[in-house]
Parts: C-alpha cells; structure tokens; sequence
C-alpha cells in the first residue's frame, strides 16, 4: 500500500507591533520631506500592517505560483489615522523585492512587488519596518505542476523518536523527513531533496530518497533558536520543481508537549476499539482466516485519552514473521492520514501444505517507547497443484560392476511438488516405482517426504543388462485423487563405445600437403555405445598416422573429440596416408532374441573384413561380429601385413586375430571374453590424399587415345566437319594418380568453336583410389575452316598451374 503525506501546510499570520514614542520627530525626526502632519508627540504611537495579494493587488493570497508576482503592501498608521511619507524598511529572502523602501501615500500604505523565476519554490516570512514598529508575514512559492496537478509529489514531516511532531525542545535532535511519491502513489528513488529550516542547525542541506523515496536530515536546535519557523523540502522530479514545507516551533528545555497516545480501530459505529487492529475480513467465529496467496487489509487508528484522532503524521511500522521470511508481503511503512494507517498483508507462499498462522504486528514510536497492537490470522492450506519431474543425474548409466572414468551405476532422480498457486510444498509424501525391472534395476526408496523446496529424490541402480527405464512417481491429493508424472528415460549400458558406432571425420581429405608442410586438417572423432547414445565425457581416443604428424590423443565431451594432423615428414609414396582412431570399447552384437546381452541364442561370431576400420558391418546379421587387435592398414588391402602397425591389446606381444568369443561386458554363456577380454580396441581408419601441386592431365577423344597430355606422348586428333560435335574426356590427377588437391580449379577452353560440358570445376574433398574425370564436347559452328587450341589450366590452391592444349582443325 502507498501513501502520501500532506504537501503543504501554510498558516496565515498578521502580526501587528505598536512602538511608543516613535513617529513623526519634527526638523530632527524621522520626515525628511516634511509630509509630517505636525513636529510629532513623544507619546504618540505607530502602526505598521503587513499584507500579501496578487499581481493586481486585488486578492490577499500567501501563496504564489513560480515566475508570479507578488504584489506587497505595508499600512502605517498613527492613532488609527494613515501616516503618509514615512520610509518603510522591506526583507524577504524568497524571490526579489522591487525595492527594499518604500515611502507611504496619502493612505499610508508602501507598496512593493515581489518577483521570481520559474525555479524558485518554498517558503519565507516577509518583513515590514518603520522606526520600531515592525510586521511580518509568511508566503511561498509553489511550482507550476504543484499549483495545477502535479505528476509526483513532495511532502515533509518533522520526527521526534519516529514520532511526526511539530514542536520539540532546544538540545533534541529531530528529524526533517520528506517522501516523494508519482502519480500512482509509488516512491521514487535517486531524487536529490536540498532542506531548508529558519531556526535550529541542519547536518546537511540535503540528501538522496531511499527506494522508499524517502529522505531525511537531522535538525539541532539550541536556546538561542527558541521560536516559530518554517521547514521547507525543495526537489526537481522530470524537470519540475516540487516544494513542500511545514511550520514548528522549537521550545525550551523542558516543556512539557507530550500527550497520551492510544492504538486501536474505529468500529462501524464510530467507537474506538483499543488495542486491536481493524481487519477487513473475519469468519462466523470472530477469527481471522484467508485461502493460500490472499490479501488482507489491515488498519490502525491513533487517538489522545479523549478518543480524539492524532491527526500530526506518524509513521506505523507492519510487520510479520511470514513476511520477515519472505513468505509474504505487507506495506511495511505507512504514515498516518487523519490519524489512521492501513496496509494490506499478501501470502505468497507461506501457507505451505499444512496450512500456517502468522501474527501482524503494528508498531508506532510515541515519546522514545514502541506501542504495538499485533493479530493474528490463519492461513489456509494449498493444495497440491502438480507433480514434476526436475532432473536425473547422470541421465546414462553403466552396467553394474563396469565403471569407468565419468561413469556411474547410480542415478539420483529428483521429483517437485508444487501447490495450485505454483508454491512448492513441504511435508508431501511421494511414492516410486519402476517400468522395469530388467537385469536387476533396482530402487533405493520407494517413497519419501519432500523438503522445504518442494523436492524429493529417489535412486536407481542400474543392473547387468543395457536396458532403458522410466521412474513414476505419485502424490495423493488432499481430496483423494492421485498425481502421477514420469521420469525422463533413462538408459543403461555398457559405457563404452561398440565397433559399429565409432566415426571418424576430417574436414579435407585431399589437401595440397605434398610439396608444403604445415598443412593442417581436422579431424572429428564420434563414439556411441550400444544404443548410439554418446560415450560417457572423457572417454580417451588415441590416434596413429602413416604419414605426416597427428595429436596423440583426445577426450570425449558429449560424444565427440578432435585432433589436427599436420602435413610433415614422412611422405608416403603413394601419397595415401592411413589414419587409425582407437577406443577401448566392445565387439558389435546384433540381438537377435532382444534381451540386450549376448548369449547363445544370438548365434556366434563372424568376420566381415571390416576389422581395418575403414568399413562398417551392416545391419541385418545375427550373433557378433568377431575381430581381432587393432591395425594400421596401411596398404588398404583388408588384411593384416607383417609391418603394420598393430595395438597389442592383451600384450602378449604378437598380433591375435578373431577369438570366436564376444568381447563385451553384456554377456553371459560359453562364448564370453573373459578378464581383459571383455573389452577390446574399437577402431576407425580413413585416408587422406597428401596431392601434389602439379597435376598431370590427359584429353582423350571419343575413342580413348590421348589427344592431349603434359606428361606423356600424344596421337594428333582428327579434324571436325561443319556442324558436327566431336565429344573429349579430360583425364587429371596429381603426380601419384590420385585426387589433386581440394579447391584446385579446372577450365577448359578454346579458340574457336562451341565447347559443352564440364568445361569449369573445382575440385571436392575427396580420398578415392583414382584420378578423376571429365567429358566436354566440341562443336564446329564456325562458317569458314579454321584450326581451334583446345586448352586445359588446374590451378592448385597455392597457384601452382598445370596445363595442357591440342588443336583441332574445324573443316
């Protein structure tokens, strides 16, 4: 709840002072123009009135708008008679006077006008003086937005202990405190007050609101500064300034200005109810009771020992223990209106599951001790809303006994329950139970209560099959109905990567890394296990090369790794460099009979010559698929020759081929690996084509004899009649018959005739076991016989250029 404390009290006064033996002196006196109406009576007495009224000089207002000007008049009179052309003496410290004398007319008023500009706003007292007869008046200057409807506004309060006040003694400090609020009654923070006060000593002239959009400086008054005065707040909210000001008095040590204050609420029938607060709301029985996440008004009133209201602003400070938790919210700071204080509490989540009772305490701070009146209310119970699956960690499990590093047997699966307003709930008993039970899955606990934060938590161990499972989980309603939500699926296997799903990619497979070192590929590394999920992170892949230079190794994140091989010594002959990526992992098995493990009804072991690791086996078989140690194949050609290089995975240091046994952990019967032969060296092989810079390249005609070639003996081509097309191969490759390098590009061309065909290429990625080929055709369009240079330029990505051309006669 918001408030607004009053902007401005203003209190008019027409002080009227009498002097005796003053006025007129006579040759010596206070006349210089002799307009005296005679030489003067020592006994005679002045007068001197002191008023305020609009630029026209028509309506008396102390108030004025800023850039307004204030028409003033002082009215000097003798006997009650007008005294005309005396000299009156004018002060004022707010805008500016036309001029500070002023002689009296024939009706003995002095007038003088006050202007100021458009910044200008608070207040001030006005004087009058003639000889020792004196007057004063209080006026102000209000902002434009003030005066006509401002957006914010400004108000000040004076307190003593916390207690608004408008007298304190000299030798207490009090408080001068302003709040500045906008149009919606909601604080505005950041906003620099500067203070003013005509008697006492501020600490400083001004201070920043607090997010309450509340300021405030400390004012000390001592004996000399016993007396009335005016406070004034001035602040500059969106370029408009906002003034506000009170009246106060500071008095002497000692007097007495305290007066009994009581707490409590006016009923309907206008009888003040002590201690107890006003509520808005209670049941058949007189209690006070809201739903989970309701609102409650609440109000507090401040009356003398006559039951009269309190009407100086007083701060009322609402608190509670749910809100102290943040469980709830209630306007914890409220300054009084006419002596009453409201404030409304909200639960947010305080209710809980069970229901709870919080008490409301409102405290005020009357002559330096705290009076409080408290409530206490109910909170009705929420219900349950939902049921929610939070997380699983890890979400992939091994197969119990296996381990592995970032491996685990266990899951935590943590579940939430949320009330219907969105709360968690505490105290909610929550039941689990498996989908399956396959390979021995077993849970930790089947029920448990949920915290503070709403969440429970169960376990999942997993057994000695891969298998996928699902956790249920159930919360009974207040009202009898049953929630139930599921987990995420979890799976269980192996941990390791199978034969069958490990991949191995480079971004260039044919580099121009022959004749320029330093040439780098990428290579990526995928591994899964036997459900294709991705291999635990860190599981470590190592890497061989046959030619150039390789990371050594590297270390899964979600399934992948990769390395970069580098163009070096030593170059192949062939320039078909073999690289080997290895895992430990476990043979490929197809489960014929669907039970996730290997046994003797899967049928046994065979070799599909993909135990190179440049093939993959092919779906569609029975039992396993049986391979021996890890090789290089260097050669490609399938089969392990003495000199490749081989990963002696048992270290029994020779080379082992096929066991006829199934090297895998899911695996039960006769035809198990045992010990270290339960795993095995997964492994992916692939080529790159270190290409040369200069390519060799051959035309051929349509009857396959070289018409054309850079490198070698050529037949000379036949002629073209007169609109005929003779067809062309183009033959091209690096220096070892293989791919040239990616991004060379080809152009053909020639001088006279109509080329079709592939005639522009650029060269792709590419580790065939060839040279490549292109066809064009070349027609005879020409009217008049003529010879036609057929040329072909490759160009390497370095600029390296090769070329060839033939020419052809066009009849």
């Amino acid at each position: 709840m918001s408030f607004r404390l009053p902007t401005y009290t203003v209190w008019l006064a027409l002080l009227t002072l009498t002097s005796c033996g003053g006025g007129v002196s006579g040759e010596n006196g206070d006349d210089p123009f002799g307009s005296g109406n005679d030489s003067g009576s020592e006994t005679s007495s002045y007068t001197l009135a002191l008023a305020t009224f609009d630029e026209q000089c028509v309506t008396a207002t102390q108030s004025f708008t800023s850039g307004q000007v204030a028409c003033v008049q002082a009215t000097l009179t003798q006997n009650g008679s007008p005294v005309q052309g005396e000299i009156v003496t004018f002060t004022g410290t707010l805008g500016a006077l036309s001029g500070t004398t002023k002689l009296t007319n024939n009706q003995g008023i002095a007038q003088v006008s006050i202007t100021s500009d458009n910044t200008e706003v608070g207040a001030a007292v006005l004087g009058a003086s003639y000889n020792d007869a004196s007057a004063e008046e209080n006026y102000e200057y209000l902002s434009i937005d003030t005066a006509s409807g401002q957006s914010a506004a400004v108000s000040i309060a004076l307190l003593n202990n916390g207690q608004g006040v408008n007298r304190f003694q000299a030798g207490t400090d009090v408080q001068l405190q302003t709040q500045i609020l906008d149009a919606d009654d909601t604080p505005i923070a950041g906003i620099i007050v500067t203070f003013n006060a005509q008697r006492g000593t501020l600490n400083t002239d001004s201070a920043l609101t607090d997010n309450n959009g509340v300021a405030q400086v400390t004012l000390t008054a001592v004996d000399s500064d016993i007396g009335a005065g005016v406070a004034t707040a001035i602040a500059v909210v969106n370029d408009i300034d906002l003034a506000s000001s009170l009246n106060y008095e500071v008095q002497a040590a000692g007097a007495i200005s305290e007066q009994m204050i009581r707490l409590g609420y006016f009923d309907e029938d206008g009888v003040f109810i002590e201690n107890q607060l006003a509520v808005s709301t209670r049941n058949t029985a007189g209690d006070v009771e809201i739903s989970a996440g309701g609102t409650l008004g609440i109000a507090i009133a401040l009356v003398d020992e006559n039951d009269q209201r309190i009407l100086t602003q007083t701060p009322i400070t609402f608190s509670s223990n749910c809100v102290a938790d943040g469980f709830a919210t209630i306007d914890t700071l409220v300054n009084t209106i006419n002596g009453v204080a409201s404030a409304t509490f909200e639960d947010q989540s305080c209710a809980g599951g069970d229901g709870n009772t919080d008490s409301i305490v409102a405290s005020v701070v009357v002559n330096n001790a705290t009076l409080s009146v408290s409530q206490t209310i109910s909170i009705q119970a929420e219900s349950i809303g939902s049921l929610a699956f939070v997380s699983a960690d890890p979400s992939s499990l091994v197969l119990r006994g296996t381990g592995g590093q970032n491996s685990s047997s266990v899951s935590t699966l943590v579940f939430q329950v949320n009330g219907a307003l969105g709360n968690p709930l505490a105290q909610q008993d929550v039941t689990f139970s498996l989908n399956t039970q396959t390979g021995g899955l077993t849970l930790s606990s089947t029920s448990g209560l949920t915290n503070s934060q709403g969440q429970v938590s169960t376990r999942v161990t997993a057994g000695d099959v891969p298998t996928s499972v699902r956790v249920t989980a159930e919360v009974v309603t207040e009202s009898g109905d049953t929630i139930i939500t599921q987990s995420d699926l979890l799976s269980v296997n192996t941990g390791l990567p199978d034969q069958n799903s490990i991949t191995l990619s480079a971004d260039n497979l044919n580099p121009e890394a022959l004749d320029i070192d330093e040439q780098q590929v990428n290579l990526v590394v995928r591994l899964a296990d036997t459900f294709n999920n991705p291999v635990p992170d860190g599981t470590a892949v190592n890497f061989t090369t046959e030619g150039g230079s390789i990371d050594g190794s590297c270390t899964t994140v979600s399934g992948a790794c990769a390395v970069t091989w580098v163009s070096a010594n030593p170059d192949v002959p062939d320039h078909r460099v073999t690289i080997l990526a290895t895992a430990i992992g476990h043979e490929t098995l197809f489960d014929s009979n669907g039970n996730n493990i290997y046994d003797d009804g899967d049928g046994p072991g065979f070799n599909d010559g993909t135990d190179n690791g440049l093939s993959t086996s092919l779906y569609g078989q029975t039992g396993f698929v049986d391979i021996g140690e890890a090789w290089r194949d260097d050669n490609e050609d399938g089969d392990r020759d003495t000199g490749e290089i081989f990963l002696d995975y048992n270290a029994n240091g020779s080379f082992d081929s096929e066991d006829s046994l199934f090297n895998g952990p899911q695996c039960t019967g006769i035809g198990c690996g045992m010990d270290e032969a339960n795993t095995m060296h997964v492994r992916r092989a692939l080529v790159l084509v270190t290409s040369s810079s200069a390519a060799q390249i051959d035309i051929l005609d349509n009857s396959a004899s070289i018409v054309a070639s850079n490198y070698q003996a050529t037949n000379p081509t036949s002629a073209i009649p007169r609109d005929t097309t003779q067809s062309f191969t183009l033959v091209f490759a690096d220096t070892a018959r293989q791919p040239i390098s990616s991004d060379s590009t080809i152009v053909v061309s020639s001088s006279a005739g109509q080329l079709n065909g592939q005639t522009n290429l650029t060269m792709p990625s590419t580790a065939v076991n060839s040279e490549s080929r292109a066809t064009f055709t070349l027609e005879n369009d020409v009217s008049e016989a003529t010879q036609a240079t057929v040329s072909v330029l490759i160009t390497s990505p370095s600029g390296v250029q090769s070329a060839t051309s033939m020419v052809v006669t066009l009849n």
